[in-house]
């Protein structure tokens, strides 16, 4: 068939569409009825075309993502299997989690990792360990981001690791290592706190910022430079791929303002706010469209959360459907074999560029304001994070905001107090802190402990 499909049909006017849906509502407001504000202020309507998008935003993609474990890594004899156990089960990325500091030769003792990637989220970190976790890493041939994060240390607990002066010595140490990345930003603490789409990328950008002011100021930029990123996934499919694209085009003009070439490095981790201790099958539909998602937007590498991660300690059932949730998704759905499937979306198009112009203004008031922590220090960040939280909070009280299996469609007869193996209700720790952390709170709290009460 010589003729192309399309040319047999009429083009059809963005008016003409507009005309043709008023005239099916019957009388009814098209504005009050069609159109839909988000809570990043970005009005949604009912069509979209090559009229109202005429332009590609031109994200760039990775050539592949990566399917991602993570591993905690309390004792090293334990952690070292499962990362074995994980890689032989079709693992290409480990992400090393710790909260204190351990023997790093012998968690990589013996082991061959050339073309793994080791992503790292520690909670501590010391001159010492850097220099000993470096040179055992890059021994084992891994591709190693080890994942610095002061202002992120500062923004989950209240205080640095050690210093104000100190941390920022160990950022200077964190480039200098022979690693593929040194330092990373975690915009996974402002999204896991409940902030929206837009927050996370204005907040990620001028976050971002601070590391390059400083770097800028000690004259310590390299000619080249990697930041790993670390993100958490929504529940809204086309806003969250909309996140990662726009934020690549945000990342893209600070790096030109730099004069200077930055790679962003991105693993994306599906967030605990919505996931639930009822029902928790449900979680792993919820992880899945979150999973597709961060792949759609363009992320390097995706780590997903087992379904009972919120309410069972690490076990091998619960990480091997994680795992093999994302095998199904790049080797059954074949989402490797398309790099670039969101582009040229008019919908994911639009809504891309309304984030990233309006995450772009939000960074320039913090940045007026001088910069992300000194905005930390004021909580300014803290209270606009809290507000949103607590519209979301809001909805699901009221129904407004469905989860399925908790407060739409519940099991009235499920109990499962005897199968809570973890505390899975925010911990209120008493302690000093020279900042307002970040409240990390899933949304179904009150009604599982109120549920719980009375089983």
């Amino acid at each position: 068939m010589s003729e192309q499909l399309f040319e047999q049909f009429d083009p059809v006017s963005a008016k003409q569409w507009k005309q043709s849906i008023q005239a099916g509502l019957r009388g009814a407001d098209y504005n009050e009825t069609l159109l839909t504000q988000t809570p990043e202020g970005i009005t949604i309507k009912p069509f979209y075309n090559a009229e109202t998008t005429p332009n590609n935003c031109n994200v760039s993609y990775p050539e592949s993502w990566s399917v991602t474990q993570a591993i905690f890594v309390h004792d090293t004899r334990i952690a070292r299997g499962l990362m074995l156990k994980s890689i032989d089960g079709g693992a290409e990325a480990i992400l090393l989690q710790a909260k204190t500091v351990f023997d790093a030769p012998a968690l990589f003792e013996g082991l061959q990792l050339a073309g793994i990637t080791l992503y790292c989220d520690f909670d501590f970190y010391t001159a010492d360990f850097l220099k000993e976790f470096s040179a055992a890493a890059q021994q084992s041939g891994a591709e190693v981001h080890l994942g610095i994060d002061i202002i992120g240390h500062l923004a989950r607990s209240g205080n640095w690791i050690h210093s104000n002066e100190q941390d920022h010595q160990l950022l200077i140490e964190s480039i200098k290592t022979p690693l593929a990345s040194g330092f990373g930003v975690h915009i996974d603490n402002y999204g896991n706190a409940g902030a929206n789409a837009m927050q996370q990328l204005a907040y990620g950008l001028a976050h971002t910022n601070e590391y390059l002011n400083y770097l800028a100021q000690k004259d310590a930029f390299p000619a080249e430079l990697s930041i790993s990123y670390h993100w958490s996934i929504g529940p809204n499919y086309f806003m969250e791929i909309a996140k990662f694209r726009a934020f690549k085009l945000l990342l893209a003009s600070l790096q030109h303002e730099y004069d200077t070439n930055i790679r962003g490095v991105h693993l994306a981790r599906p967030s605990r706010r919505n996931k639930t201790i009822y029902d928790p099958n449900v979680n792993m539909l919820r992880t899945t469209t979150e999973c597709m998602s961060a792949v759609l937007g363009g992320v390097d590498a995706v780590c997903n959360l087992p379904y009972d991660a919120v309410y069972h300690k690490s076990n091998d059932f619960g990480e091997r459907i994680s795992r093999n949730q994302l095998l199904i998704l790049k080797h059954e759905s074949y989402f490797d074999q398309v790099i670039n499937a969101a582009d040229g979306a008019y919908f994911i198009e639009d809504l891309t560029k309304d984030l990233a112009e309006k995450a772009l203004e939000v960074f320039k008031q913090i940045e007026a304001s001088g910069g992300l922590v000194n905005a930390l220090k004021l909580g300014t960040i803290q209270r606009k994070i809290k507000e949103q939280a607590k519209a979301v909070q809001e909805a699901f009280n009221n129904d407004a905001l469905p989860l399925l299996g908790t407060n739409l469609y519940p099991k009235s007869d499920e109990k499962v107090g005897q199968t809570v193996e973890l505390y899975p209700f925010l911990k209120q720790e008493q302690r000093k802190t020279i900042i307002e952390p970040l409240i990390i709170k899933r949304i179904a709290e009150n009604h599982e402990k109120n549920r719980l009460d009375n089983e």
